[in-house]
């Protein structure tokens, strides 16, 4: 499930590269200027709020296989599984979102090309769980039938305050108005608090390791965007970890509860306010009328 999503976003992202070369480079209007360029700002600073909201879940492994150790328990043969599964929570962030000004240098076929569209950074709240069942089968002295079985299970939300900032690229259709936003950060979150770690019934304690409170991630967003007028956006977005650095396990960024790995996934609908330009009422009418108007008052 992990590599379907992964090659999902590759082949998204593919789309996007095809949206770019649906721009007309030699247009009057840059479509790479539509967001993040000065001609977009007009009346607009090159910054503004962001916020997002939306439901997390947690992937798990497809794989739920009997395990048949060769030890006994209490003199009785036994083989087990443990299955672990998913549950919905939720996300809130809010900050600021930043949109280079300067003319590209990098160039492609003459052309400037924005490697950075824009980057934005934020602070929220999240909430992951998960749940857990072990099931355990007690099987005569050739492991063949099963005498009688007993299930245990467990089940867990965490909160965690979250802080991230992310580079974004953005990629056109043919439209201006909608885009493929591509998005790679760095996210800290920090467990406020903590889920159960109570388990009702048969389990393996030996099995069971808890996350420690902080992690730290390389994360992954993936939006399609909506420009719904002059400095405002929507772009619903996947987000997701793609590598997890700090509690180290591998590099896999999944939260380890109980006897499983847990990977977050979030849906977001975020959105983009630029800021409005504070009008200056000194200076009114072009820039040429105002050197007409300068030099008026000096001959005068």
């Amino acid at each position: 499930m992990h590599k379907l999503i992964l090659i999902s976003s590759m082949l998204l992202f593919s789309g996007g590269i095809f949206a770019q070369k649906n721009l007309r480079p030699g247009s009057n209007k840059k479509r790479s200027q539509v967001f993040g360029g000065a001609q977009d700002f007009k009346n607009y600073q090159p910054r503004g709020l962001q916020f997002s909201f939306g439901p997390t879940y947690t992937m798990t492994s497809g794989k739920n296989e009997m395990i048949k150790p060769d030890s006994l328990y209490n003199g009785q043969r036994f083989r087990y599984n443990q299955d672990p599964s998913g549950r919905l929570g939720v996300a809130l962030d809010i900050g600021m979102a930043h949109f280079p000004m300067k003319t590209p240098k990098f160039k492609i076929g003459g052309n400037p090309f924005r490697i950075l569209s824009y980057w934005d950074w934020g602070l929220g709240v999240k909430l992951y769980g998960g749940k857990e069942k072990t099931t355990v089968e007690y099987t005569d002295a050739t492991g063949t039938n099963v005498i009688f079985s007993e299930t245990g299970k467990g089940k867990f939300y965490n909160t965690y305050a979250s802080a991230h900032i992310t580079a974004h690229k953005i990629f056109y259709f043919k439209n201006p108005k909608f885009f493929i936003d591509n998005g790679l950060g760095v996210n800290l979150d920090y467990r406020v608090i903590q889920g159960s770690q109570k388990y009702d019934g048969i389990h393996f304690p030996e099995n069971q390791r808890f996350q420690k409170n902080m992690a730290v991630q390389l994360h992954y967003d993936l939006g399609f965007g909506i420009k719904l007028k002059r400095g405002s956006y929507f772009i619903p977005t996947v987000s997701t970890p793609i590598l997890g650095f700090y509690e180290w396990n591998g590099g896999t960024p999944a939260i380890q509860w109980f006897s499983s790995n847990y990977w977050p996934i979030t849906l977001k609908a975020k959105f983009i306010f630029l800021f409005k330009q504070k009008s200056n009422g000194c200076n009114t009418g072009t820039e040429e009328d105002r050197k007409k108007n300068k030099e008026y008052m000096q001959n005068n």
